[in-house]
C-alpha cells in the first residue's frame, strides 16, 4: 500500500471570507441589540441597518427571523466558549458553573437571553442541546431507578443547569450573580448525589456537595 499523505486544509476563498464577515456582522449586531437596548423582540430591518448592510443581503443570509435567531443562539455559544457535551452526571455542575462564568460575562445579554421573546427563540435550538446532553449523561443514574424519580430528576436538573435558574435567583432575591450560581451548583450537586444513592451508587463518585462553582 501508498503512503497516504495527510490532505492540505484548502484556504477560504476571499468570497467566502467576506461573506463570513457578513454572518459575523449581523450576530453581532442582533447581540449588540439584545444587550444595549430595552427591546423584546429584533426587526429585521433594524438589524440590517445596525449591521451596515441591505435588507436583501440580510435576506440572503438569513431568510427568515427563525434563521437568524437560531443563528445567533449558535453565535452565543461559540464566542463564548460554552459547553455543550457532558461526560457523566458527575461533571453536570461543573459544567453549569462553567457556562454560567462565561455567561455571567455579559449580564446584560444573559438577562436578554432568559427574559425577551427574541432572546428564547435564540437559547431554544441550543438549548435542545444541552437538555439532550444532561439527559444523556444522567442515564446511568436515572436508568437505575424507578422511572417516575428519573423522570422527575431529570426534569429539575435539566431546569437548574439553565442560564435562567441562576438569573431568576439573582435578580429575584438580590443574591450577586456568583452566588446565585453556587447557589444552583450546590442544588445539583445534592440532586445528583440523591440520585446516585437511590441508583446504588453508580456512575458518580462519593463527594459531597460543591459549595461554589469552579473558577
Amino acid at each position: 500500500m501508498g503512503i497516504v499523505l495527510p490532505m492540505t486544509p484548502v484556504a477560504p476563498t476571499l468570497r467566502e471570507r467576506q461573506a463570513q464577515q457578513v454572518r459575523e456582522a449581523v450576530l453581532d449586531a442582533v447581540l449588540e441589540q439584545l444587550e444595549t437596548r430595552d427591546v423584546d423582540d429584533v426587526v429585521m430591518a433594524d438589524v440590517a441597518a445596525a449591521a451596515g448592510v441591505s435588507l436583501r443581503t440580510l435576506y440572503r443570509y438569513f431568510p427568515d427571523r427563525s434563521a437568524l435567531l437560531s443563528a445567533v443562539g449558535e453565535h452565543v455559544v461559540a464566542s463564548l466558549g460554552l459547553p455543550v457535551d457532558i461526560g457523566g452526571p458527575e461533571q453536570i455542575s461543573a459544567s453549569f458553573g462553567d457556562a454560567a462564568k462565561r455567561l455571567a460575562e455579559r449580564p446584560q445579554l444573559v438577562r436578554a437571553l432568559v427574559r425577551t421573546t427574541a432572546g428564547r427563540a435564540a437559547r431554544s435550538g441550543v438549548r435542545a442541546q444541552r437538555v439532550e446532553a444532561i439527559a444523556d449523561a444522567l442515564e446511568p443514574l436515572t436508568a437505575a431507578v424507578d422511572p417516575d424519580t428519573g423522570r422527575w430528576a431529570t426534569a429539575v436538573i435539566t431546569h437548574l443547569c439553565g442560564a435562567a435558574s441562576w438569573v431568576l435567583i439573582a435578580d429575584e432575591t438580590g443574591l450577586e450573580d456568583a452566588d446565585a450560581q453556587a447557589a444552583v451548583a450546590w442544588a445539583i450537586d445534592t440532586l445528583v448525589q440523591v440520585l446516585d444513592s437511590s441508583a446504588g451508587g453508580r456512575g458518580t463518585s462519593r463527594r459531597g456537595p460543591r459549595s461554589r462553582p469552579p473558577t
